[in-house]
């Protein structure tokens, strides 16, 4: 799960000269297209075309805080006849912001009993201590954590760990391979895993939000699992594969000193608190939940679900009841006072920034799809129909991802969900296909420092240079590209 990486507010005064030439840009070139309306467009498309062109250009140059960007739409669309306040204001209340809300409130319970950092050892403890051995332990912890708490938290609690391992690596070429291996695969993994799963990171619940309001679909928990899990099963040993055999090929056997590390971080855990356990507790349930709301056919075993026997309950109030659950359940005692699971001194510090994100990217799409403009864009890219349909899907998923590595993966699965729609009409596909697509697409961004949180965290550590990020990454873009694009066609 990530929290997109937001810049500080920033001022007129004393900002850098890029950041004011962005903050004018974004109302010049919004004002200009609406005046200009290509293609003879409507009034309102056009309108809504030129704060697209805005919020785009502030979004990815994050020349203020994105939040700040995603309330564009309720100041703007009342003053441009697009839509009433109320209309534009209804989508940050939109039932995928509670799904996040509640992941969010489980990701600072789990963080705040240490039981993320147990999972993350313990699985990184019965994989041995050789050097290649150890980076896919590492990554197999970190996007197992990442599928359930921040992409950003997952990385910075990975990235201790990784160092403390390198650190015993020694000195020289190879072991500096090696400790740029294990750093990578802290940050690649908790990319990919955060793909895995709904509440993973903010472009699926993007994509899952825009499927409900601008096609009708529901895309839950378990629905999503067949498009997510399968992408970051096949891409995370690739990613291993690709560091320690075709970029750190070296080879190095820690032995004692090795386990000796992890054992020292396990014992400096503790044993598992009540509190502990009764997250965990929580965490298995939601997760449970979540995967049998619905009634299942494996094979030919069918299971009831959940909507049996309360129909209205959806993905997003397992959410809310887990989190509410996380402020009732007394955890251990601290001080001699018992204190419950999560408290709110806790709860503020989640990333509140991100679910006024969510409802700046669905109220821009709504308004696009009600104002005509995505079925305008549609008619635009009609020529595309020509074209094999493999050709256009890697176009559209190199696009996403060229865009994602400039830009915030959030804003770019914003940005990219409702021309996904149009370029389904366009192409007379279905849109959940190219949603999908670019939903999945904007989490990748492997290649730069300043792509990811997780690639800026591990790069601070001085083990690497740009070109060993770049090296790396921008072979696990093509591949990642190759696989969601394989993945998405077999699926539909």
């Amino acid at each position: 799960m990530e929290s997109p990486q937001t810049a500080p507010a920033a001022t007129t005064t004393g900002a850098p000269l890029s950041r004011r030439l962005a903050l004018l840009l974004g109302p010049v070139v919004g004002l200009a297209l609406r005046t200009w309306a290509p293609g003879g467009v409507s009034e309102d498309a056009a309108s809504v075309l030129g704060v697209g062109a805005w919020m785009a250009i502030w979004w990815i140059s994050e020349c203020l805080p994105l939040a700040v960007t995603a309330l564009l739409p309720i100041a703007l669309f009342p003053l441009l006849g697009v839509a009433t306040t109320r209309e534009a204001a209804s989508h940050f209340a939109n039932e995928v912001v509670y799904l996040y809300l509640g992941g969010f409130l489980l990701a600072a319970a789990l963080e705040q009993w240490n039981a993320h950092h147990r999972i993350a050892l313990s699985v990184i403890g019965v994989v041995g201590t050789s050097s290649r051995r150890l980076v896919l332990g590492v990554m197999i912890a970190t996007a197992f954590v990442s599928m359930w708490i921040s992409n950003t938290a997952t990385a910075a609690m990975m990235y201790p760990i990784a160092l403390a391992i390198g650190a015993l690596y020694g000195t020289g070429e190879a072991a500096r391979s090696q400790r740029v291996a294990l750093l990578l695969g802290v940050a690649f993994a908790a990319s990919i895993g955060g793909m895995g799963t709904l509440i993973g990171t903010p472009p699926n619940l993007i994509l899952a939000g825009a499927t409900r309001e601008l096609i009708g679909v529901e895309l839950d928990f378990f629905q999503f699992l067949k498009f997510g899990l399968p992408i970051a099963l096949l891409l995370l040993p690739l990613c291993w594969v690709l560091l320690v055999f075709v970029f750190h090929r070296e080879r190095i056997e820690l032995g004692a000193a090795g386990l000796e590390v992890l054992q020292s971080k396990r014992a400096a855990l503790g044993r598992v608190s009540t509190g502990e356990r009764r997250v965990l507790f929580v965490f298995a349930a939601m997760a449970l939940a979540w995967f049998f709301r619905e009634p299942k056919d494996i094979g030919a075993l069918s299971l009831v679900g959940i909507t049996t026997y309360v129909p209205a309950l959806s993905d997003a109030g397992i959410a809310v009841i887990g989190g509410i659950a996380l402020f009732l359940i007394p955890g251990a005692p601290t001080g001699g006072a018992s204190r419950p699971l999560l408290t709110w001194r806790e709860a503020r510090e989640i990333p509140w920034d991100v679910l006024l994100l969510f409802g700046g990217g669905l109220s821009l799409a709504a308004a696009m799809e009600s104002s005509g403009l995505a079925t305008t864009i549609g008619v635009w890219m009609s020529g595309l129909k020509g074209l094999p349909l493999p050709l256009v899907l890697l176009g559209i998923a190199a696009a996403t991802v060229v865009v994602s590595e400039l830009a915030s993966n959030a804003a770019t699965a914003s940005m990219g969900m409702p021309i996904a729609v149009s370029l389904a009409a366009a192409l007379d596909q279905p849109p959940l296909m190219l949603m999908i697509l670019v939903g999945l697409s904007a989490s990748v961004g492997f290649a730069l420092p300043m792509a990811t949180p997780p690639n800026a965290i591990v790069f601070g550590s001085g083990e690497m240079t740009v070109k060993d990020m770049a090296r790396a990454g921008l072979t696990l873009d093509v591949v990642s590209i190759l696989v969601v694009v394989g993945v998405v066609l077999l699926m539909f």
